[in-house]
């Protein structure tokens, strides 16, 4: 028979399930006022990818699991809550082996480097097949959730079954990213922060160099920092700079300025921090979003660098 006019439960599994992330990915963007037809443009963004790749992901194409933690974390939103009303489905009917329950057995999801907890509920036992189709089988005394290739080497001969429902388990503990914010004008700081908050990151004001500096000796260091270049009495932040990097070299700064056009800023300290510290600039007025995205992708990088 033509493959393409009778696939086989496999491909129309994966077809199913990668619709379903689809809609999923829209509907979180929609929450955070990102409209369907900015939606393609907002996750080639926060993915690196082209916009063709994110159009054709939104029609039904294959998602990787980076891909879906970048958006999550991006806006702040667990897993398990982008995914709550929806259920992971196989496709087909599907038995149920003796050991499995109506409420689910636990079991580890391995997506990468990550582990994370869930519940499956299990379908029939299967042939292992190349492909993105996640499968389970019995690693000692726990269920295992991943490809089958990866089955195959973490478990050789055990035997593998379908899923037929996935539920990914709260992960409340993971503690929130931190971002300090510094700038004299305490009501851009606060507008900043209300954003960060809304996004899922813990976010803390300050209005002078002396406070944050003081913060930072009473409590553990912040994850990222977003710093005015020039603060009140024309200082310039370079200080307050350097000693973030004595004690974190790699932490995330952003350092943002409106006042390079009227000469207050010099375009000459900007280049030496620039080249020196290893910040990120941007020029106000600066849109959240992207002030967003640059700092976890810096982040990111830090998670996945060796």
């Amino acid at each position: 028979m033509d493959a393409l006019t009778h696939p086989d439960h496999s491909s129309l599994a994966a077809d199913a399930a990668a619709a379903w992330t689809a809609e999923c990915v829209s509907a979180l963007l929609l929450r955070h006022g990102v409209s369907a037809r900015h939606q393609a443009t907002a996750i080639a963004q926060i993915c690196a990818i082209s916009v063709s790749q994110a159009r054709r992901k939104l029609r039904g194409a294959v998602w990787l699991f980076g891909e879906i933690l970048a958006l999550c974390r991006h806006h702040g939103e667990s897993l398990d809550a982008v995914f709550a009303h929806p259920t992971v489905h196989g496709g087909g009917p599907v038995t149920a082996p003796a050991s499995g329950s109506r409420a689910g057995q636990p079991a580890t999801l391995l997506a990468d480097e990550l582990r994370l907890a869930c519940h499956i509920h299990l379908g029939a036992q299967c042939t292992p097949q190349p492909g993105p189709e996640l499968i389970a089988a019995r690693q000692g005394d726990t269920w295992v959730v991943a490809s089958a290739s990866r089955l195959q080497a973490l478990v050789p001969g055990e035997p593998c079954y379908r899923i037929d429902h996935l539920q990914l388990d709260p992960s409340d503990d993971q503690p929130r990213v931190r971002i300090a914010v510094l700038d004299d004008d305490l009501c851009a700081a606060h507008t900043l922060v209300d954003w960060f908050q809304e996004m899922g990151f813990e976010a803390q004001p300050f209005a002078s160099a002396q406070a944050l500096s003081q913060a930072m000796q009473n409590a553990a260091p912040f994850d990222a920092y977003v710093v005015d270049l020039i603060l009140s009495g024309g200082q310039t932040s370079q200080g307050m700079v350097e000693r973030i990097r004595q004690g974190q070299p790699q932490a995330p700064i952003v350092l943002l300025t409106g006042q390079l056009r009227d000469g207050t800023a010099s375009e000459a300290t900007l280049a030496t921090m620039l080249r020196t510290q290893g910040v990120t600039f941007f020029e106000k007025p600066v849109r959240p979003a992207v002030l967003t995205a640059a700092i976890q992708s810096s982040l990111d990088r830090l998670q996945t660098a060796p």
